[in-house]
C-alpha cells in the first residue's frame, strides 16, 4: 500500500489536471473550520458591540490565516503519505482548540489559545521542512516560509509568558510578520508556481462553507424561536440578499483568473478573501437577528442593523477588490463596471442605517434590493453585449460579398492546432468566439474578441480563410475579400 511509504512532496503544477484537484483530505480539513466558525459566530451573536466585533475580527483573522497557510502549502506541493496525513490531523486538533479557547470561559484562555496556535503552526513547519531535501529554488522558497512562520510561532510562544494587553500586541506583530512573509517571497524567489485551478477551487469551497454558516445560524434561531409569518417574510428577504452576495462572488470571481503581469496580484487576490470571509460570517449573525424580528413595523436595534448592513457592505467591497485583480468572465462587462457596481451598492447599503427609525421590513428590503440590483445591472449589460456580438456575427453572415476564389477551394480541412486561443490564454484574456485557419489549422479568437488573433494570423501569414469553430456553425470567412460562405462547401463535404 502506497500510504505505508514516505513520499517526497511533488510540485502540484506538474501533475495532470485530474490529480491537481481538491482532495478528500483537504475537504476533511475544512470541516474543523465549519465547527470553529459556528462557535465564533455564536460568540459575536451574544456580544454585538464594537468590542465584540473587534474580538470576532481578530480571532477570525487568526483562524483564517491558519487555513490559508496550509492551503498555500498544499497548493504548491502535492503529497498524501501517512506522515502528511498525521500532520494535517494534528493541525485540525490544534485549530479546534484555538476556536474553543477563543470563545470559551476557560481560565487564562488567551494563554491557552496561544499554545493551541503554536500547536497548529508546528505541523506546517514540518511540512515545509520536508521540502528542503528537494534542493534548488524549491528549497530556497521553503526555507523563506520556514523563517517567516517559525518567527511568528516563536512570538506566539513568547506571548504565553506575558499578560494582556502585551500578549495581544505580540500576536499582532507575529501575524504581521507572517502576512508579510509571502509578500517578500512572491516574485523574488523562483519556487514552484501556484496551481491556479486548485487555489481558486479551495477559496471557493471555503467561501461556500461560510455561506453555509448563514443558513445554520438562521435555521437554528428559527427552530428555537418558532416559525411565523414575520419570520417567513424576513427570512425570504434575507435569503434574497444572500442570493445576491452568492451571485456576486460565484458568477464574477470564483472562476475568474488573476490578471498576469505582477505576481503580487495573486497574493492580493488571496488576502482579499479575509475580509470577504469574515464579513460573510458576520452576515450570518446579522441574518439570525433579522429573521426573528416580531413585527414588520418594529425598529431594528441599531447594533444589529449596522452588523447586517456593514457585513454586506464589506462583502461587496471585498468582491470589488477581487474584481480589480481578476479577468471578467463576461466580455461585455468592463473592469470599471465590475468594480463600480458593488462599490455603489456598498455605499447605498451603508446609507440605509440612516433609516433606522423606519419599519424593519422597509429597511431590510431596501438593503436586499441594493444587493440584487447591482447583480441585475450587470446581467443586463452582459446580455446586451451578447446580443450585440450575435448581431455582428449575423451581419457578417448576411454580407456574402463578391465571389471569392479562396472560398471556392475544396482542399481537405486541416486539424485544429488547439481547442482554445492559446495567445489569449497566455495573456490571460477572454475571447468571444474561435476561428480556425483553413490552411494551417491555427486557432485564434474572432474580431469581437480583444486580441483579434485570427485576423492577426492572416496579416502575418497571408492565410485568408477562417471557419467558425462554434457548435452548429458551418460558415467560413475570407479576410482578403471580406466574403462569407454559409454553409461552406469544403467544410460541409469534410464533415460528411
Amino acid at each position: 500500500m502506497a500510504l505505508t511509504k514516505w513520499l517526497r512532496p511533488t510540485h502540484r503544477h506538474d501533475l495532470e489536471s485530474e490529480q491537481g484537484r481538491v482532495t478528500w483530505l483537504e475537504l476533511f480539513f475544512d470541516l474543523v473550520y465549519v465547527a470553529a466558525l459556528i462557535q465564533l459566530g455564536d460568540e459575536l451573536s451574544s456580544d454585538v458591540n464594537w468590542a465584540g466585533v473587534g474580538r470576532f475580527v481578530g480571532v477570525f483573522a487568526v483562524l483564517w490565516w491558519t487555513w490559508t497557510g496550509t492551503t498555500a502549502y498544499v497548493n504548491r506541493f502535492a503529497v498524501d503519505d501517512i506522515v502528511h496525513r498525521i500532520l494535517v490531523f494534528l493541525q485540525m486538533f490544534a485549530v479546534a482548540n484555538v476556536a474553543l479557547f477563543a470563545v470559551g470561559p476557560n481560565d487564562n484562555r488567551w494563554a491557552w489559545m496561544a499554545v493551541a496556535y503554536v500547536g497548529a503552526r508546528i505541523p506546517l513547519l514540518i511540512m515545509y521542512a520536508r521540502v528542503l531535501p528537494t534542493g534548488g529554488a524549491t528549497a530556497t522558497l521553503a526555507r523563506a516560509y520556514l523563517v517567516a512562520f517559525a518567527t511568528g510561532a516563536a512570538l506566539w510562544a513568547v506571548s504565553i509568558l506575558v499578560t494582556e494587553p502585551f500578549r495581544f500586541l505580540i500576536w499582532g506583530l507575529a501575524i504581521v510578520i507572517e502576512f508579510l512573509g509571502p509578500v517578500f517571497v512572491v516574485g523574488r524567489l523562483d519556487g514552484p508556481p501556484t496551481h491556479e485551478h486548485h487555489i481558486r477551487e479551495r477559496y471557493a469551497i471555503f467561501t461556500i462553507i461560510v455561506f453555509g454558516e448563514t443558513f445554520v445560524k438562521t435555521l437554528t434561531e428559527l427552530a428555537e424561536e418558532g416559525v411565523s409569518l414575520q419570520s417567513q417574510v424576513f427570512g425570504g428577504v434575507v435569503f434574497l440578499a444572500a442570493i445576491g452576495l452568492w451571485w456576486t462572488y460565484f458568477d464574477d470571481v470564483a472562476d475568474s483568473p488573476v490578471r498576469r503581469g505582477n505576481p503580487l496580484l495573486g497574493l492580493a487576490w488571496a488576502y482579499a478573501h479575509l475580509p470577504l470571509a469574515a464579513a460573510l460570517t458576520a452576515f450570518g449573525v446579522g441574518s439570525k437577528k433579522i429573521v426573528v424580528i416580531g413585527s414588520f413595523d418594529d425598529v431594528i436595534t441599531t447594533s444589529y442593523l449596522w452588523l447586517f448592513a456593514g457585513s454586506i457592505a464589506v462583502t461587496l467591497l471585498a468582491t470589488a477588490a477581487l474584481d480589480l485583480v481578476t479577468v471578467s468572465p463576461h466580455h461585455a462587462v468592463r473592469t470599471g463596471l465590475r468594480i463600480g457596481l458593488p462599490i455603489a451598492a456598498a455605499v447605498g447599503v451603508l446609507a440605509v442605517p440612516a433609516l433606522a427609525r423606519q419599519p424593519a421590513l422597509l429597511v431590510v428590503a431596501g438593503i436586499a434590493s441594493l444587493v440584487i440590483g447591482q447583480i441585475a445591472a450587470e446581467v443586463v449589460v452582459a446580455v446586451k453585449g451578447d446580443l450585440v456580438t450575435a448581431g455582428r456575427v449575423r451581419a457578417d453572415l448576411d454580407r456574402a460579398g463578391e465571389t471569392c476564389p479562396h472560398l471556392a477551394e475544396t482542399a481537405p480541412l486541416p486539424t485544429p492546432s488547439a481547442v482554445a486561443c492559446e495567445i489569449c490564454i497566455a495573456e490571460n484574456h477572454r475571447w468571444v468566439e474561435l476561428r480556425q485557419c483553413q490552411e494551417c489549422g491555427y486557432v485564434g479568437c474572432c474580431d469581437d474578441s480583444g486580441g483579434h488573433h485570427a485576423r492577426r494570423h492572416w496579416e502575418s501569414t497571408g492565410h485568408p480563410v477562417v471557419a467558425s469553430l462554434e457548435e452548429g456553425a458551418e460558415w467560413a470567412y475570407c479576410f482578403a475579400h471580406d466574403a462569407v460562405e454559409d454553409p461552406w462547401a469544403a467544410r460541409t463535404r469534410e464533415l460528411r
